[in-house]
């Protein structure tokens, strides 16, 4: 755009002066990216029609109103890695390679304040790793996916050794919350990492935070480069520990253990070779487990299992074969039964294992008793069948059933269990979900629920050998189900409607009235789906990855991060509900139909009230209300009062309690005003 142009821009919208530097930079032949459409080119400007033509990769030649656009589209500089990929990529996959730590650092210092947030960071890296957040190559669903999953993968190995690599770079500070920032030090002010983790350590006062601590240095410590300084207080750092899980308050049994384990591995490595002085030093792990049993013999392990960091599952399971020799795999089972995420996983797998080798994991020469109740993987099967049939089944367990029933791994286990009984008892879990919280205020989205509509094969693989009768009383639990917002009831609806036709005549045959949709603009409509398209698509999967990440840091009752993600999540996807209801519900209007006649939607009206005031009126759609601009929404009082009446009407408006009559002076067609 030309300097005249952006002038005229402004003039019909002052509000953009601010903007005229974002405005001067959408040249011709500049580089972009949208939040929906993701990267672009700009082609040209059409001033006659005001718009930008942009070729988006997948959607070449779409055409944006500047005005519009403004904030949502970000310029990039010839030299940004975004715009290097398309021009230089041979010496930008040759610098990434070969120093992934430097390549970041290169990046921070093209940033004015030296620092980036880790968000920022890993969406930027995935795409140069050829993840798309489009499907510009118009590839099959399955392909497609596929497709980012590998450059996902490759992605997620490049980042690990960076991130190892910025780490113990002195000049960068890591972030120690997924919510942090990575930040460039000046030079004088270089750090190696293991003094600051010393340094923290020693000034935190907290136990729990000293633990966790602990454990980095433990790490630091052992590495081949280690600091001798960090070595030199290892042994005070164990005293410490002992006496923090021995009195602090503050620390429950979860974390108790989770020190414990921290102080044997420091045993170990300052004691090589006198294994035995573990068990010297108390509390002991198994004190902490018998104590946790004898005060709450059903659910003691579990509750422990709950509050444990998610790395040290494995070494919980193995410490229960030690103390339970008779029964651990029933007291696993059990566990099993009542986990939920990460842990199913790993009950099943140390399950599994047992199959293959009967050693200890983490003992070395100390066998796993037999318990005389033959294979692990024969034991999972039919605990699976058996709660199925009792259904006592929990959501978080069929979850990781429904997730992983095409895994190899588990496919004879899990593939039977793939049925209409087993979609009863998730339709049934995701209500009574749904009714639990309606005892409390939250906006939490229900697992379950998000996939039994995200993954499209799974309502055809457990209708597979379905009767129709059968499918047509699922599809009427699912209608009736208060776990699903109405938009979702209806994509899943599809899906048995798909395979049993006859499923259609469920479906409301009443259709919705004009006065129960909204008439909407193409443009605020326009603006809400790539609101949508963008929280689905970028927001919410980082989302998702910063609950993760938080979910690492231990004990989730006390885990700030992890509270402050998942009220983040929590907005997100309140958000997006929100906006597929809209959507869901509106009509597009032209405002062509607007006469010059009688006050229609679209219809621009001179008014004056009983005092002398004088207002131009503009009533559009039901998203454009703009009250510094006097555009109002139809459904407003003021538009309501209007609507029908003819020059020369007077109407009234009662609007918390005042009072205002208004006399229709003359009225326009919105269309040929903004010709």
């Amino acid at each position: 755009m030309d300097s005249e142009s952006i002038d005229l821009i402004i003039k019909k919208n002052p509000k953009l002066r601010t903007k005229r530097e974002k405005l001067e930079a959408m040249k011709d032949g500049a580089y972009c990216l949208h939040g929906s459409w993701g990267f672009g080119r700009i082609r040209s400007y059409e001033s006659a029609a005001n718009k930008l033509v942009i070729d988006f990769e997948g959607k070449p030649e779409h055409k944006m109103d500047p005005a519009f656009c403004v904030d949502k589209l970000e310029i990039l500089s010839d030299d940004s890695l975004l715009v290097r990929y398309r021009t230089d990529l041979a010496n930008l996959e040759k610098q990434m390679k070969e120093q992934p730590g430097e390549f970041v650092v290169e990046y921070l210092k093209s940033k004015a304040d030296g620092t980036a947030s880790s968000i920022e960071l890993e969406n930027i890296f995935k795409q140069l790793f050829g993840y798309k957040m489009l499907n510009v190559e118009n590839l099959n669903e399955k392909d497609f996916e596929k497709k980012n999953k590998a450059a996902e993968k490759l992605y997620r190995a490049w980042w690990n050794k960076a991130k190892e690599e910025l780490f113990r770079n002195p000049l960068v500070a890591c972030p120690k919350t997924k919510t942090e920032s990575y930040v460039l030090r000046a030079e004088e002010e270089a750090m190696k990492p293991e003094q600051e983790v010393l340094r923290e350590y020693f000034l935190n006062r907290e136990p729990k935070k000293k633990i966790l601590l602990a454990e980095k240095l433990y790490k630091t410590a052992t590495a081949p480069d280690s600091l001798e300084e960090i070595k030199s207080d290892l042994p005070k750092i164990k005293d410490e520990l002992t006496e923090a899980i021995k009195n602090a308050r503050s620390l429950n049994d979860s974390d108790r253990l989770h020190g414990i384990w921290v102080r044997n591995n420091l045993v170990r490595y300052l004691y090589p070779g006198e294994e035995w002085q573990v068990e010297e030093i108390t509390p002991r792990s198994k004190d902490i487990i018998l104590a946790a049993v004898d005060h709450d013999p059903k659910d003691g392990l579990n509750n422990l299992a709950k509050h444990l960091p998610s790395s040290y599952y494995e070494r919980f399971l193995d410490l229960l074969t030690r103390i339970f020799q008779e029964d651990w795999r029933d007291r696993i089972i059990d566990l099993l039964k009542n986990s939920e995420g990460r842990f199913t996983k790993e009950c099943v797998d140390f399950l599994l294992s047992w199959d293959v080798s009967r050693e200890s994991h983490f003992v070395k020469g100390t066998e796993i008793p037999d318990d005389g109740k033959g294979p692990s993987r024969t034991l999972i099967k039919d605990c699976f069948k058996r709660w199925l049939e009792e259904q006592t089944l929990r959501g978080p367990v069929i979850l990781w059933i429904v997730k992983n029933r095409n895994e190899s791994k588990y496919s004879d286990i899990l593939q039977d269990l793939i049925g209409v009984d087993l979609l009863s008892a998730m339709l049934a879990a995701i209500d009574d979900e749904a009714l639990q919280r309606e005892t409390i205020v939250t906006t939490a989205r229900i697992p379950l629920a998000d996939e039994l509509s995200e993954d499209k094969k799974l309502v055809k693989d457990m209708l597979k050998k379905s009767t129709a009768e059968t499918a047509r009383d699922l599809a009427q639990t699912l209608m009736l189900n208060q776990g699903f917002e109405d938009l979702t009831k209806k994509s899943i609806l599809a899906r048995f409607i798909k395979i049993f036709p006859n499923i259609q005549s469920l479906v409301a045959t009443k259709s919705d009235t004009q006065d129960q949709r909204l008439l909407v603009s193409s443009w605020s409509i326009q603006a809400r789906r790539e609101e949508l398209e963008d929280l689905i698509k970028n927001q919410l999967p980082a989302s998702k990855a910063a609950i993760e990440a938080a979910r690492e840091l231990g004990d989730l009752r006390e885990n700030a991060e992890y509270k402050m993600a998942r009220e983040h999540d929590e907005l997100l996807s309140a958000r997006r509900g929100q906006l597929e209801r809209d959507i869901s519900s509106a009509d597009v209007i032209d405002f062509n139909s607007a006469t010059n006649d009688k006050v229609g939607i679209g219809s621009v009206v001179e008014l004056s009230t009983n005092r002398g005031e004088k207002l131009t009126a503009t009533i559009l759609g039901a998203w454009d209300s703009d009250t510094q601009k006097n555009i109002f929404s139809y459904q407003t009082p003021l538009a309501q009062a209007l609507l029908d009446h003819k020059k020369g009407d007077t109407v009234e408006t009662n609007i918390n309690g005042h009072v205002t009559k208004w006399t229709i002076n003359s009225i326009a067609r919105y269309v040929d005003i903004a010709k």
